[in-house]
């Protein structure tokens, strides 16, 4: 193993298969902290430590010169080294040990202090637990679909009309951009909007990417009542990407005790996924590195949401669930939200006897219908 730091075994406290245990060591410059990326433990042997990145990120912001290196102990007695190493330690659902490890060159040294302090902290909330990482589109407005919706723009306006573009404004002006010479109105959800001077004859509407469906049809509802002959696209375009990436977050939070949401640039789709859980009454934070992360979010969670705002935050996901795997036996699953076209069934009808008449689907399945309305549908294939 590279990095290696030799060190001697010291007090041990056990607590069921957590284990917090003091070593002392040589090898540690003056100033430096080492964060175990393993260390040999006496009796359990290797110890992994997947979160040792999360410690580092905290030393590191509080201005101690850290690394991530191996630690190895051995059994014999404490010699007179000066180098202190705080660790803690617990057995995984297979029997491996996982843990944390923090070398500092003294005992009394600040860095000495915080490292004992966060092997406490973080060794508080160790536990069995779940994530579930909501996974959809990142980039619901991508070009093709912005091409699509702004080529439906430019065939309204060339019959005379002015096209509502539904949606936020953001997500409107990418399509605007594209729209040429159309007269555009943005007509944003749950907002205001001034429709004077719209010849209720030449009127249509367009959905922005990005825009959840159940939204845009909140808001063409009410449009229709202002303008009866209003025209739109017709629902087989529809992008239900939006709908179905809010729709996940949504599931990911009613089943979890805690969404950590990943943003590391502060994106306003960030403030959507925070609003999205918070429907589901469930505590939300934004993480956009490690070290944000806090120990009490943890405490008593047993399922743990993960959502992305961005393709940003994908690496910075991984990341996460890799260091929630040191801090607990943890199984991680996907969970997504998808809606894809239904091959809708088209019916031929058939006359038979007493004025009832067989329907057959494209299926083959058979229905019997009187006077136009279904009496009975049957699972048997029907006969030619």
């Amino acid at each position: 193993m590279n990095n290696v730091v030799r060190s001697r075994i010291g007090v041990l406290v056990v607590g069921r298969s957590l284990e917090r245990v003091s070593f002392q060591c040589d090898g540690i410059a003056a100033g430096e902290v080492v964060v175990a990326g393993r260390f040999d433990h006496p009796r359990r042997g290797i110890v992994d430590c997947p979160a040792a990145s999360l410690l580092a990120e905290i030393f590191r912001e509080h201005g101690f010169r850290v690394r991530i290196a191996d630690l190895h102990t051995t059994a014999a007695e404490i010699g007179n080294g000066e180098s202190v190493v705080c660790t803690m330690s617990y057995l995984d659902h297979d029997g491996g040990p996982v843990g944390l490890g923090v070398a500092t060159r003294t005992p009394a040294e600040p860095a000495a202090a915080l490292g004992r302090d966060l092997i406490e902290r973080w060794s508080s909330v160790v536990r069995t637990r779940r994530v579930l990482v909501a996974v959809s589109e990142t980039d619901v407005d991508d070009g093709w679909t912005v091409a699509s919706v702004a080529a439906a723009v430019r065939a309204f306006a060339q019959r005379g009309d002015t096209v509502l573009v539904i949606g936020s404004p953001g997500s409107a002006a990418s399509v605007i951009s594209c729209a040429g010479q159309a007269t555009v109105r943005v007509i944003a959800p749950g907002r205001t909007w001034p429709l004077t001077g719209i010849d209720p004859d030449r009127v249509s509407y367009v959905v922005a990417p990005g825009t959840p469906i159940e939204d845009a049809a909140e808001v063409v509802k009410l449009l229709r009542h202002r303008f009866p002959r209003l025209r739109g696209p017709h629902p087989r375009e529809f992008c239900y990407a939006a709908s179905d990436r809010r729709e996940t977050v949504r599931s990911v939070a009613a089943a979890g005790n805690v969404v950590l949401v990943c943003d590391p640039e502060g994106e306003q789709a960030g403030d959507e996924l925070l609003g999205w859980a918070g429907e589901r009454a469930c505590p939300a934070h934004r993480v956009s590195r490690l070290s944000d992360l806090r120990s009490e979010w943890l405490g008593g969670a047993a399922t743990v949401g993960v959502a992305v705002a961005s393709p940003a935050g994908m690496p910075l996901a991984g990341e996460l669930v890799t260091m929630l795997s040191g801090l607990g036996p943890l199984a991680a699953v996907r969970r997504r939200v998808v809606t894809e076209p239904f091959p809708h069934a088209r019916t031929a009808l058939h006359h038979v006897d007493d004025g009832v008449m067989a329907s057959r689907d494209r299926m083959g399945h058979a229905a019997l219908v009187r006077h136009g309305s279904v009496a009975l549908c049957v699972t048997d294939r029907a006969r030619a």
